[in-house]
């Protein structure tokens, strides 16, 4: 049923595709891939996971389609939580999915170089400078650590780390309705990361890479089916990268996923998915700060060795999930899947603050553990009916979450302190060799969250209407083991969306949702660090446009979202207090110009203040977020030479404030980034080669999470990388 309706949506909205549309199944035909279009393949997989894990790793240059999904990329269905799976096209929010084709074009090694083209995504920390990881802000707001990063849509602890992307076949961004849809979390938006799905025809795809200065990578990506009879699918990826960085530190990543599929029944299915992340970095900084009443630092490279030569850092993931997918009807569908994932993380370090703009610093040893536990169950039934002229789309669920957080009763920074100059000494002191962790349940977190959602289409509109009742419990111990605070909420957080296509190829919509957040957390360079706030409500209005023509597609989004206000006084002590305002207007657009050239480009402006907030604050605008930002980027493929394209593209991101009291502004900066990939046959097996430069002209940047913290952006990068395809 799934098959045909989005064969009859593509023939009815996308003539140019209607021959891809129409290609019977086992029926090839090679095609030239548009950069931002995923390229699937039909699998026998569970009803549920069939459209996510479609996609399958091609090259950028070309593939073959051997049914009808090759999707324009608005037109492609996706998993979307409490929505069900529907296309980026008919949901009423901005949804941006990159597929694992777009990532290998780019080279990205992160989040921060997935997010790099997409409009509201900034980038605020580089995982290659401090252990800390890299992460994005959305529409303004840090996401949320505990509930705003998923893998297949569970949620999963992401305090400071890094996930491998070789393990993952997309990564999708959702702002706005992530609360609806996923449960307490910030509103800006949710990051899911979609594991390698299970494959029908065996594959074995070999991969070895560079990055300067001597890091080294290879992936192992290998799948099939175990039966004549393709009931039992799988895919196993295994990646490792080691090596030193650029600013003296090591680094060693390696991570496990397998994820099989079974079909029971020809209406049942049962799936298993798997990762396991292990990292080792040594010689890496904990936080870089600014003191109080330092003025605006001198921009340094990320080649600058913040981190004492000792220090050291680990982090160890396991995570797994499994459940069954059943097809009880022909319209109606159920779904049930448990989801376990357990973060440990260790790391003695240093903590540096700078205590004049020249680089003076002061540093002292630091130290922390965490240790966090979910288990998640996910119910859910969808299907459609009609009544009279109406077609109805239902979603009900519940979600059940448990989050376990313990710490270090001993983290924090320690005597004695240290004194120096960046551009001329190294911090040696540090807590590694003397690490002596006492742990303690730190915060405790329970949520019943049962929820429906109803979409009734009428011709040319379509009315959303949903809510999710969250019962919320949130008790938090002091280090002696004592409740110090118990939060408990029931909130209703509603949904309430109207879209009218103007034509089949332009939809409009407008939409406003509520959403709950956990509260937050005093960091490390505050002084009552480690301080647990209460839950946090939001609200969120978004008016919108979607287009999808034959060869090209855009989004158009105005929004607004108030919600609490959290910030780090004159005082140093983090507060949550008053309101928030995050307003502003992002569009994006990807075209087709000519068979061999695509370009693609994005804008986003963004007014963020307080508006309400302790005398000296109030209508400050927000710390490190952007007002403006700006990216593009063209790929160029040459006929004179076969296989061979060319990619060029920039980001711009305008100057912001260090500090809520808006005293030390961070500059501006453009960051340019250059690729080349060849693609070709030795003896009828695939290879592609790569190569790309990020921040090719060198520029020196910071980029900030707020709380006056300070992280170099990365230096001129040269990435080479080869695949080969058995």
């Amino acid at each position: 049923m799934r098959r045909l309706s989005l064969r009859a949506l593509l023939l009815v909205t996308f003539p140019g595709v209607s021959l891809a549309a129409s290609l019977h199944h086992g029926v090839s035909k090679s095609v030239p891939a548009h950069p931002h279009v995923a390229t699937p393949k039909v699998v026998s997989a569970s009803p549920r996971r069939a459209v996510p894990h479609d996609i399958r790793s091609q090259t950028a240059e070309s593939v073959t389609v051997h049914v009808a999904r090759h999707a324009p990329r608005l037109a492609r269905k996706v998993p979307l939580g409490a929505f069900g799976t529907r296309s980026e096209f008919d949901t009423p929010f901005s949804v941006s999915t990159i597929s694992a084709d777009r990532i290998e074009q780019m080279q990205a090694t992160d989040i921060n170089d997935v997010m790099r083209y997409e409009p509201g995504v900034q980038a605020n920390s580089n995982g290659s400078s401090t252990a800390s990881g890299s992460s994005v802000r959305v529409r303004g707001l840090n996401l949320d650590w505990t509930n705003g990063y998923k893998i297949d849509g569970l949620a999963i602890p992401y305090w400071y780390i890094d996930l491998p992307l070789a393990n993952f076949d997309h990564v999708q961004v959702v702002k706005g309705a992530s609360a609806f849809m996923y449960g307490f979390g910030s509103p800006g938006g949710v990051l899911d990361y979609q594991l390698k799905a299970p494959v029908e025809e065996r594959k074995l795809t070999l991969e070895a890479g560079y990055r300067s200065d001597a890091v080294f990578r290879q992936m192992l990506d290998v799948g099939g089916s175990l039966d004549k009879a393709h009931r039992v699918q799988t895919r196993f990826v295994f990646a490792s990268e080691v090596g030193n960085q650029v600013n003296e530190s090591f680094l060693r990543n390696l991570s496990l996923s397998f994820t099989t599929n079974v079909r029971i029944t020809n209406n049942l299915h049962w799936h298993f998915n798997t990762f396991y992340l292990n990292t080792l970095q040594k010689g890496m900084v904990n936080t870089i700060a600014s003191a109080n009443g330092v003025g605006a630092v001198r921009t340094m490279s990320g080649r600058e060795a913040f981190g004492a030569r000792d220090s050291w850092k680990t982090n160890d993931m396991k995570r797994f999930s499994t459940g069954f997918d059943w097809d009880f009807s022909k319209n109606w569908s159920a779904h049930l899947t448990y989801g376990y994932t357990h973060l440990d993380e260790k790391f003695p370090s240093n903590q540096l603050t700078f205590t004049s703009t020249n680089g003076d610093y002061m540093s002292r040893p630091f130290e922390m553990v965490r240790v966090l536990t979910y288990h998640q169950v996910d119910a859910t039934t969808q299907g459609h009916f009609e009544t009279g002229p109406l077609h109805h789309d239902v979603i009900i669920g519940v979600t059940w979450l448990r989050q376990m957080f313990d710490a270090d009763a001993n983290s924090g920074a320690k005597n004695p302190v240290e004194y120096g100059n960046i551009f001329r000494d190294r911090p040696t002191l540090t807590s590694a060799s003397s690490f002596n962790p006492r742990m303690y349940r730190y915060i405790d977190y329970q949520q019943v969250a049962p929820f429906w959602s109803d979409t009734v289409t009428y011709h040319r509109w379509s009315l959303m209407a949903g809510a999710r009742y969250t019962d919320y419990l949130e008790n938090d111990f002091s280090t002696s083991g004592t409740k110090t605070a118990a939060h408990k909420n029931n909130p209703v957080t509603p949904l309430v969306s109207l879209s009218y296509k103007i034509t089949p190829e332009i939809n409009t919509y407008f939409s406003w949702v509520q959403a709950m957040q956990s509260g937050g957390q005093a960091g490390a360079s505050n002084v009552n660090y480690m301080q647990v706030f209460g839950p946090i409500r939001s609200d969120e209005y978004e008016l919108g446009m979607k287009i999808q023509k034959k060869t090209w597609n855009g989004t158009l989004a105005v929004f607004r979202m108030d919600t609490g206000a959290a910030y780090t006084n004159a005082q140093n002590v983090y507060v949550q207090d008053g309101l928030s305002r995050y307003q502003g207007v992002e569009a994006a657009g990807a075209w087709m110009v000519t068979r061999n050239l695509n370009i693609s480009g994005s804008l986003a402006y963004l007014d963020a203040r307080y508006v309400q907030a302790a005398a000296g604050y109030q209508n400050h605008k927000l710390e490190a977020v952007a007002p403006f930002q700006a990216a593009f980027n063209a790929e160029y493929r040459l006929e004179s030479v076969r296989g061979l394209s060319v990619n060029a593209g920039f980001n711009y991101v305008s100057r912001s404030w260090l500090d809520a009291s808006n005293t030390v502004r961070l500059p501006s900066y453009i960051v340019g980034n250059v690729g080349a990939a060849y693609s070709t046959k030795i003896a009828n097996h695939h290879v592609v080669l790569r190569a790309a430069v990020e921040n090719i002209g060198n520029v020196r940047y910071w980029m900030s999470r707020g709380n006056r913290n300070l992280f170099p952006g990365a230096p001129r990068t040269v990435s080479l990388n080869a695949r080969f395809d058995l």
